[in-house]
């Protein structure tokens, strides 16, 4: 069994107990909580920290559609096919453990997820632009080259005004995703999204996506919209302050919401489903 990050955290118990109970396809009460966050901390947890892990549960129970699991009395039950859905357990590992080792592809990964989905609620196109690039024109090796013809290719594919490209210590310039809703007839003005992702822990403290630098590197004809999107699932509490600070938020309730019908990516689904297979390898000792 995964082992417990932090038993003093309500959202990181929560994460545990829905990883947990979709990975072995059983339910957990509160007592066996109670015993396992014991057997990791050396205390017993209070009857109020266990209180806020199921009021935890219950907001996001009502707010997955459909849901992953049930809480009945003091159990909380996976429903069937929870543990099958890469982009779920994905997101609950990146939520836990956030990105290690150094590697870039578990964020590179969440980028092409946020973007499906961001696909989704628009009804509209997307470009994963997050720096390293995934596709550079060969003779473009520096990274001032990269970047400009990176910001060339989405104004051409947008259809507005090309400036100039942010200087190379500022690499993607904080923006991952980029989402719009083209008319289809070619001409500049229409809604535009410029989202960051944060698949680490650091998430509160990146700032998102600065609009007003963007706009001196692609002249819009309409101003774009700031998103961000993380792995976790963002607190009531929080909600509204982080959405006044950070734009559109996409976390995980509505990352898999959006996606609920299933990733249609082929390639995304098999690299999602062999790096959540090497991280429960690893997890698992």
């Amino acid at each position: 069994m995964i082992e417990i990050r932090d038993p003093s955290s309500e959202t990181d118990v929560a994460d545990w107990i829905e990883l947990t109970i979709s990975l072995t396809e059983e339910g957990l009460s509160k007592s066996s909580v109670a015993s396992m966050l014991e057997q990791a901390s050396g205390e017993e947890p209070a009857e109020v920290f266990l209180t806020s892990v199921w009021r935890e549960l219950n907001y996001r129970h009502k707010l997955y559609s459909p849901p992953f699991f049930t809480i009945e009395d003091h159990t909380v039950q996976p429903l069937p096919g929870a543990g099958s859905r890469s982009e779920y357990i994905a997101c609950l590992l990146l939520s836990l453990f956030g990105v290690q080792g150094g590697s870039q592809l578990p964020a590179k990964l969440f980028e092409r997820l946020t973007s499906e989905a961001i696909g989704r609620y628009l009804s509209g196109q997307t470009l994963v632009f997050g720096w390293p690039f995934d596709s550079i024109d060969n003779d473009a090796t520096d990274e001032e080259s990269q970047i400009k013809r990176k910001v060339k290719e989405l104004s051409s594919r947008l259809c507005e005004k090309f400036c100039e490209a942010p200087a190379p210590r500022f690499k993607d310039r904080g923006m991952d995703v980029v989402g719009w809703i083209p008319f289809g007839e070619s001409r500049s003005g229409q809604v535009v999204i410029l989202l960051q992702c944060a698949a680490g822990h650091n998430w509160r403290d990146k700032h998102p996506v600065p609009v007003d630098a963007w706009n001196q590197y692609v002249h819009w004809a309409n101003n774009p919209v700031k998103a961000y999107a993380v792995p976790c699932v963002i607190t009531e509490r929080d909600w509204h302050d982080q959405s006044k600070d950070k734009g559109i938020l996409f976390d995980r309730i509505r990352i898999l919401n959006l996606l609920s019908g299933g990733l249609k990516d082929k390639n995304l689904i098999d690299e999602l489903q062999s790096w959540v297979s090497e991280q429960l390898s690893e997890l698992n000792g």
